[in-house]
């Protein structure tokens, strides 16, 4: 599929960046010459490219002038409601789950 879209999607000189991980195992295949004669672009990312030393501190004024609204992008669920937390996840109802433990429960 990447090929396909790599090859057949990007116009000449556009650039496809590969965020995530794959299987160890997964090749990508692709026409070295459509790569060389049209200036298309194929490459990875890590954590968007983003420089920690200033994204963070670009964050963190995002959020104190209510720009980075994290209430709506994280939601909290007690572990035993793992189900809800995922089943949410993959509705789309909530970005980012987060599991929270309580070491004096139970």
């Amino acid at each position: 599929m990447i090929e396909r879209a790599f090859l057949h999607l990007l116009r000449s000189r556009g650039q496809l960046v590969c965020a995530g991980v794959g299987r160890p195992e997964a090749t990508l295949n692709f026409n070295h010459n459509a790569l060389m004669l049209s200036g298309r672009t194929l490459r990875g990312t890590i954590e968007g490219d983003a420089d920690p030393r200033s994204f963070v501190p670009r964050m963190l004024d995002w959020f104190r002038q209510g720009r980075l609204p994290l209430h709506r992008l994280v939601k909290t669920y007690p572990f035993d409601s793992i189900n809800e937390a995922v089943a949410d996840m993959e509705a789309g109802r909530v970005i980012k789950p987060v599991l929270v433990f309580d070491p004096f429960e139970g």
